[in-house]
């Protein structure tokens, strides 16, 4: 499955690309991510960063903005086109690569201070793998940071959602120049990963207890829709209860 996973971002990423540039135009969406970022470090300065599923390399960006040393890893080779692209019009030297989240042979064991990643856990063939592999990568006491949602799950089809759906349609056309569309090959194909199918992030809370994870914390809406209200009537109709968790390696 995962050939197929990252097929489709490789096609994405366009699309997501676009997503990442309109929230880098928007310097209230900067300022809360690095916010995010700063709370899930706990202020720690200079970390090595792996982010994983960079995606066209927005957190990587941020992170290198805020004195951190990032790598970015992302299966898909059309997102780390994207990403390695971005990196060289900000000016800054990441090291990216293609790689599996849930095999990351080429790194070897207690190497990143931190692990963070955005929306990728949901769309991973082996989620606990992945878990795993990120704990064995971390040093002693360092963090992983995850943020995420519960995509896809138990989906509401009413009219009120099919009627903002609408709305969301046409705001992302307007203000990211993209057409937002899934098809219906890509909806079966993302709604037979593992994580689309359970509650979280209790799930995510089980996962990381077996990975070896300690002191784990979640925090559900960590963006509130007042903080970013274009944003939350763009995206909100997913439905999601999006959450961002800490754990350490102890």
């Amino acid at each position: 499955m995962l050939k197929e996973i990252s097929k489709y971002w490789t096609v994405s990423s366009e699309g997501y690309d676009k997503v990442i540039r309109a929230q880098f135009r928007s310097a209230k969406a900067v300022s809360i991510w690095k916010e995010l970022l700063e709370e899930g470090l706990q202020g720690r300065q200079e970390q090595r960063v792996l982010d994983v599923g960079t995606g066209p390399g927005f957190f990587s960006l941020l992170l290198s903005q805020m004195g951190h040393q990032p790598t970015a890893v992302d299966a898909s080779p059309g997102m780390i086109e994207r990403a390695s692209a971005n990196f060289d019009c900000f000016g800054y030297k990441v090291p990216a690569f293609v790689g599996d989240a849930a095999n990351l042979e080429r790194i070897a064991d207690n190497s990143f201070d931190a692990v963070v990643c955005r929306d990728v856990v949901w769309t991973l063939p082996e989620p606990q793998k992945a878990y795993a592999e990120w704990h064995r990568v971390l040093k002693p006491g360092g963090v992983l940071i995850v943020f995420d949602g519960n995509y896809l799950y138990q989906e509401k089809r009413s009219l009120f959602h099919k009627l903002w759906y609408a709305l969301s349609w046409t705001l992302i056309l307007l203000t990211e120049k993209r057409v937002r569309r899934r098809s219906s090959r890509d909806t079966a194909l993302l709604g037979g990963l593992p994580f689309v199918k359970v509650l979280r992030p209790e799930a995510d809370e089980t996962a990381l207890q077996l990975a070896g994870f300690k002191s784990i914390r979640i925090r559900r809406d960590f963006i509130p829709a007042r903080r970013q209200p274009l944003h939350h009537l763009k995206y909100g109709v997913q439905n999601v209860q999006r959450f961002m968790i800490t754990a350490t390696k102890e």
